[in-house]
This record gives C-alpha cells, structure tokens and sequence, in this order.
C-alpha cells in the first residue's frame, strides 16, 4: 500500500475548517489515491496461502487481555472503553519456506487482461485516520488530536495499461475507535456510498508503477524482483521498510501476473526482519498465516496468506511497540481483505469536475 491509505488520510481532514473548496477537493483526491493503493499508515504506513504439513509447528497459542481506559494518549479526557488486546506470537517456520509455498501457488490463477481492459478489485478495509477537530468558533480554541478507524467496502477499476482514469466505489462502514483514543464525532461525517475518478495524472515514476501493463514486465526471477523492490527512492525509514511496503503496493489493488507474483513472494522473504506469526485473521474475519516485518510508528505489518491454499487475503497492523504507536500493544490498528479480481471491459461512468482534473 504511493504512500497507502494511513499515511495519506492521516494527513488530510476535508470536512474540517479552515479548508476552503479547492483544497477540500485536493483533500479527496488524495484520500481516493490513498484508500485506492494502501492509504498507508501502517504501513502508516501498513496495507493483503498454509499447509497442513505446517499445522503442528504452528500450534502456538496467542493470549488475549482486556483493559480499560477512561483518558486518551494526548492526555484529552475520553469515555470509558474496553480493549482487547491479542499479540502476534512470532513461530518457528521461516517466512522463506512459507512465501515459497505461497509462490508456487500462484499458478492457479492467471487473469491476462488486455491492455485495453480494466482490473477490478473488491476490498474491504480499515484504516487509522489521524487529524484535529475544527477550531471552536465560539472560543477560538485550536481542536485538539484525534484518532479512530476509517472503514469501507471498496470496488476500483483501473486501467489494464494505466493510460485511462479508473474510478472507485466507496462504501462507508461504521468507523471504530482507534484503541487507546475516543471516538471523535468527526469520525461519524463520512456515510453512504460514493463513486470517485481516478484521474490519471501520467507522473508515476516508472519504478513505482502498479498498472498490469508495468507489472508484466517485471523481472521474474528472485535476485531481479528484490533489485526492484529496492529501485529508487520508496520513502520509508530505511531502504528494508521500503522494499517491504512496494511489495505490498504491488499486491494491494492491482494484479500481478503468476511469474513475477512467484518472484515477489520469494524476495519478499529475503528482506531483514520479514518473520512469521499463527492465527493473522483480515477485514473479512478469514484466518491465515502473516508474513511480516515490524515497519514505521511501533506497528507490525502483515501480508495474510490462507493457512491451507496460501492465497493471499489482505493486511494487518498490530502495535507491538507501545510507546511509539501510542496505543496498547497488542491493538489492531489496521486490516484489509482482498475480496475478487477480476477483468472489465469498462469503468463505471463518473463525472470528472476541474477540481479532479492534475494540476
């Protein structure tokens, strides 16, 4: 999950002043750019297959605790809130031997869209939003900050060949409390459903390219796959957290071909600190096996692959670094399912207004 969903909704509040019209329009812009490929925060950045010959080395059992909280990080008073909290044991199966099962199960589908087709991919996912509530008009006095957990059902289509606009339909879920935070009202503005253009702005560095079109010509060997992943300047705290985010970029609403998918998944596991964790359950409450590494702000990141056909079912965030993510270890703070990929032969149709149009 392009910097992914969390970190680019957490930098936006477009229902909030002062945002004037222009810049509420840019703000949607990028959340649509950002909840298309992996609103990242988790990744925040964060943003999604087991054998039974793996069963017994991963019968390790993960311990649940509840507490309670009645005060927000920031130190704002808050409403009395129950969180559960489950940490991810780490197992003793290497992620290398895992993602090459999951590599060789990448033959069992291979979609070929033409060029001039669209991939369209079904997801449901969340997401932590970050920002400030609006300056109170009657005392002057600056919001204070504010956290919770952005939900929707997602359907994008983009271009085969990334050279036409693709549209998204976004339905908005029941937001959630982010844990350790009130729930702002806030969080309750976005509801209903909305279909938005994916403008295509043509600026994408070749290197960072997710479009089918791009993704056929990857390498399909394990030495040029990991080359890519550490292509260019990705962003990131380190060249390794980068690597691990652009494999999911490559995965996250989009479709990669079986040959270079096999190769993904191989180098994949020969990024540092990439380890693996039982009982990874997505958006859609479907359980796997998570393929992952520690990344930015104290917050596991997790590919979710089917513990027994290895296919992969989304993401997840946990915090394993209190401290850092400012919430209790343990919380999920991000989880997406992929639902379906398929190929259209056309995108919905969808008004394209100046304030969509590049700059």
């Amino acid at each position: 999950m392009n910097d992914d969903e969390i970190q680019l909704v957490a930098a936006i509040r477009p229902e909030a002043s002062p945002y004037d019209d222009q810049a509420r329009q840019a703000a949607r812009r990028g959340l649509v750019a950002a909840a298309a490929p992996r609103a990242r925060g988790w990744r925040p950045r964060w943003r999604g297959p087991y054998a039974m010959a793996l069963a017994g080395a991963l019968a390790v059992a993960v311990g649940a605790t509840a507490i309670t909280l009645t005060r927000a990080p920031g130190g704002s008073p808050g409403p009395v809130e129950e969180v559960v909290v489950t940490m991810p044991e780490i197992v003793a199966v290497s992620a290398g031997e895992v993602l090459d099962r999951a590599a060789r199960a990448t033959v069992q589908t291979d979609l070929a869209p033409r060029d001039d087709q669209f991939v369209k991919v079904e997801s449901e996912t969340m997401y932590g939003f970050y920002g400030d509530e609006a300056t109170n008009a009657e005392t002057g006095e600056a919001g204070g900050e504010t956290r919770y957990l952005y939900r929707t059902k997602r359907a994008i289509w983009l271009s085969a060949d990334g050279t036409r606009n693709g549209v998204v339909r976004i339905e908005h879920l029941e937001p959630k409390a982010y844990p350790g935070w009130p729930i702002p009202e806030s969080a309750y503005e976005r509801t209903g459903v909305e279909t938005l253009p994916l403008v295509n702005c043509g600026k994408t560095p070749d290197y960072m390219r997710t479009d089918h079109a791009a993704l056929k010509k990857l390498p399909t060997d394990v030495e040029g796959m990991r080359a890519h992943l550490y292509t260019g300047d990705r962003g990131g705290n380190s060249k390794d957290e980068a690597a691990f985010t652009a494999a999911g970029d490559m995965l996250r609403e989009t479709y990669l071909p079986p040959a270079q998918r096999a190769a993904l998944f191989k180098a994949v596991g020969t990024i540092p600190g990439v380890d693996v964790t039982e009982r990874a359950e997505d958006a859609a409450g479907r359980h796997g096996i998570g393929v992952g590494r520690v990344g930015v702000g104290g917050v596991r990141e997790d590919l979710i692959f089917d513990a027994k056909t290895y296919e992969l079912l989304g993401e997840r965030g946990i915090v394993v670094d209190e401290k850092a993510a400012r919430s209790p270890k343990g919380s999920l703070v991000a989880s997406t399912a992929r639902l379906s990929v398929t190929v259209a032969d056309e995108a919905p149709e969808v008004e394209i207004t100046d304030a969509d149009r590049c700059g």
